[in-house]
């Protein structure tokens, strides 16, 4: 036995009524003005505490490779657009001409030694001839002291004589009237003459040893003088052979002179290679070998490429939420938006006033007064955490300030 349904029954649906209608709109509007209001104050929550912005660009710092050296280009060891590292060869300038002008230092070296040397001897030569000066003056002093014992000695001579000649004198004065009165005899007489004119010989012989010997006194004191002349030349010829030598301390100034341009020579010897500073690559390369290279003159640009920034420019009402260390991401456009991670490395602190500028120690203030003040944007560098080959500088790039920064935990 089966159980058999019942048949269904097709009754019409009853439609909703106006008051239906109204309320369903009612809600549904109220709906819609919700999701608008959460959507619109999700935009503005994001907008305050995660700002964007897609006016800004890849940067890089970069240097002007400039050769220390003037000369040809003898070797180009590199190419437009090729990536070099650290230490790398660049290119070679002709070395010939400061390979010559080693040898030229080399050879002034050499020959600034031998002057020294001889130099050196002249000094040890002068000083032998103040020794013998020395001696020269120290011997006339001797003498000198010599000759004025035995001039004192001799006018004692002559003293002792005139007292000798006057005593006879006084005697043969005496006895001469005596003989006139026959009280002495010629004999007496003529022994007191004899003794007169022998004392007044030895007089005369005594002056004359006195005369020799301040004639001696006198010469020797002029070879002392001879001696201390010859004594201040010679040290004076010592001084001129030291200052000729250039000693000063350990050191000698005439072979550090040479030495200093020798190594100057083989500094200038070693620019002709110039080799990479720092890893990156090289742009702007419109030369080829045998260009003639100006020392100081860019030959092409070496990008960094260890480091990449973004430059981005947030409006001043944004800068408030940027601080340094901020998380960041950063799409490039070339790359199809590929997100990178970086970090914020500090806001710029000055741009050019675009009104109130100085003209001529004045300020400069316009007649015109903008309703719409549009606010400044202020340049944020971001340094990438993460870049790879793909980084060009001057690519363009949308930036996101992702957070605040990380704080140790003894910061405030």
């Amino acid at each position: 036995m089966t159980d058999t349904l019942p048949p269904p029954t097709n009754k019409p649906e009853q439609p909703p009524s106006r008051l239906e209608r109204k309320t369903l709109g009612r809600i549904l509007s109220a709906g819609i003005m919700a999701g608008a209001a959460i959507v619109s104050l999700l935009a503005l929550w994001v907008y305050v505490r995660e700002p964007e912005t897609d006016d800004a660009t890849v940067r890089a710092n970069f240097v002007g490779i400039a050769p220390h050296a003037s000369g040809h280009i003898l070797d180009l060891r590199v190419r437009d657009n090729q990536s070099v590292r650290e230490g790398d060869l660049l290119f070679i300038v002709d070395p010939r001409p400061y390979e010559h002008a080693v040898a030229l230092a080399k050879a002034r070296l050499a020959v600034t030694r031998k002057d020294v040397a001889a130099l050196q001897e002249a000094v040890q030569v002068a000083d032998a001839s103040i020794s013998r000066a020395e001696a020269q003056v120290n011997a006339s002093a001797a003498d000198i002291t010599r000759a004025e014992a035995q001039a004192i000695a001799a006018e004692a001579s002559v003293e002792r004589a005139q007292g000798q000649f006057k005593e006879a004198d006084n005697h043969f004065h005496r006895v001469q009237p005596l003989l006139a009165k026959e009280l002495t005899t010629p004999d007496l007489v003529e022994a007191a003459e004899t003794r007169r004119l022998v004392a007044e010989t030895g007089v005369r012989e005594a002056e004359k040893a006195l005369s020799a010997a301040r004639s001696v006194v006198e010469a020797t004191r002029a070879q002392k003088l001879a001696a201390e002349a010859a004594l201040a030349q010679a040290r004076a010829e010592r001084l001129r052979a030291e200052d000729a030598v250039g000693q000063d301390g350990d050191v000698n100034a005439r072979i550090s002179q040479a030495e200093a341009q020798l190594a100057e020579a083989e500094l200038d010897l070693s620019y002709c290679q110039v080799r990479a500073p720092f890893t990156g690559k090289v742009v702007n390369l419109n030369i080829s070998v045998g260009e003639f290279a100006h020392a100081g003159a860019q030959v092409f640009t070496l990008v960094d490429t260890r480091t990449w920034y973004v430059v981005a420019n947030f409006r001043e009402t944004q800068l408030r939420q940027i601080e340094e260390g901020s998380p960041a991401e950063v799409f490039l456009q070339f790359t199809g938006g590929k997100r990178f991670h970086g970090h914020v490395v500090g806001p710029g602190w000055a741009v050019v006033p675009e009104y109130g500028t100085s003209t001529i120690g004045l300020p400069n203030v316009p007649r015109n007064l903008d309703w719409v003040r549009l606010a400044q944007r202020f340049p944020v560098r971001i340094q990438i955490d993460n870049p790879d080959e793909t980084f060009r500088l001057g690519a363009s790039a949308v930036v996101r300030i992702s957070g605040h920064a990380r704080r140790s935990p003894g910061q405030s």
